[in-house]
């Protein structure tokens, strides 16, 4: 995240793209610090021993570290993620074998409370956060203003950028033709078909900017692409009451999950591929684009959105993941006795080789999607 901050702060000429980066980098901070604090609080209000909490993911240099207490507090490098070590993840720990302190002495619902309670903070912060924009901005309706904006750029050395184009720019004319449409979509359309019509050959923009019309010339790359993100002034319909906001909240995360577990079947079925899933660094340089465009409410909308599905994801039963130590915790409660630990280890250990992978993978495509893949 903080290799992308730095690329797009070199690339861009406004100071409030910066400020928007800064605002989802913090936002995403926020997200993964309240995960991990929902497993810290309920293992001391458990009274288990925690040796460490740490923010970003224990490889590369520790930026900050500092003992309080008993427990040891740090910052990683690789801001990537956050966990909660106990003892028993240290096998030269000195803690007694059979001391109570110990996560695998605790009572099976201690256990498993404190495992599900990264999810549940997530899942709550996410639908406090949506309930405040509903309540304060209101709720988004469906349409958008007919109006194509300049939302954000790929890269900083971009065709668009290099044509002279900036953030808020409205585009009206592409290539002599008209983009006016029935909706948002049509318009976006019509200016991605109108750009490739160019051929080659300088394309020129008619754009309004600060109520002055424009004329830049737009010479595409070899793949007919200017490398900009557009994007649409989004409308407000204002909530009646705590009540109707409660319920649009509900609704609105309740429609997110679905289309998650959708999108699960279509990557599994070969419909989707796996190119399109979007990592942080995406997702902070589409959050930034969507807080230019439209404030730090749709800022705060996306936050929401991706909290949830933090939940949604550690609740899968995945080794390495929430979900992959409840799996373990149910089989235990079902046989009535705790799967063999170096089963455990060994499961543990390879999916968490594989999410590192995995991991590896997203982060290399969105640094190719963002900087090199430059879309029309």
């Amino acid at each position: 995240m903080l290799i992308n901050s730095i690329v797009n702060l070199a690339a861009l000429p406004d100071l409030s793209r910066i400020g928007s980066i800064l605002m989802m980098l913090i936002f995403i901070s926020v997200l993964i610090i309240a995960h991990e604090l929902g497993h810290f609080l309920v293992a001391r209000r458990c009274g288990m021993k925690v040796e460490r909490f740490g923010f970003g993911l224990p490889f590369g240099p520790t930026l900050w570290s500092r003992k309080i207490g008993d427990v040891e507090y740090c910052v990683h490098a690789c801001l990537f993620g956050g966990y909660v070590s106990f003892p028993d993840d240290d096998p030269d720990n000195p803690l007694p074998k059979d001391s109570p302190q110990r996560f695998e002495n605790q009572p099976l619902l201690n256990r498993f409370l404190v495992m599900i309670a990264g999810v549940a903070v997530n899942a709550v912060l996410g639908w406090v956060i949506l309930f405040s924009v509903f309540s304060i901005w209101g709720h988004p309706t469906k349409e958008a203003e007919r109006k194509v904006l300049v939302a954000g750029f790929q890269g900083s050395h971009s065709p668009a950028m290099q044509a002279g184009l900036h953030n808020g720019d409205e585009i009206f004319r592409v290539n002599s033709h008209s983009i006016l449409g029935k909706d948002y979509v049509e318009m976006v359309e019509k200016v991605k078909r109108y750009m490739a019509s160019g051929h080659g050959s300088a394309i020129p923009l008619e754009i309004k900017r600060s109520n002055h019309l424009l004329v830049l010339q737009v010479l595409p790359n070899q793949q007919g692409r200017i490398g900009v993100h557009l994007g649409a002034v989004q409308k407000y319909e204002p909530v009646k009451s705590p009540i109707e906001a409660a319920t649009l909240t509900t609704k609105f995360l309740v429609d997110v999950v679905v289309k998650q577990f959708e999108a699960f079947g279509k990557l599994f079925s070969g419909q989707m591929d796996i190119r399109e899933l979007a990592g942080p660094i995406r997702i902070v340089d589409e959050g930034a684009n969507m807080i230019n465009m439209n404030g730090i409410q749709t800022g705060l909308m996306l936050t929401s959105i991706i909290s949830v599905i933090l939940a949604v994801m550690n609740l899968l039963p995945v080794p390495a993941l929430d979900g992959g130590h409840i799996f373990f915790l149910l089989i235990e409660a079902m046989k009535g006795s705790p799967v063999r630990q170096e089963f455990r280890e060994r499961v543990t250990q390879a999916g968490f080789l594989g999410m590192l992978g995995l991991i590896a993978f997203i982060l290399l495509n969105d640094i190719n999607n963002t900087f090199f893949n430059v879309m029309k």
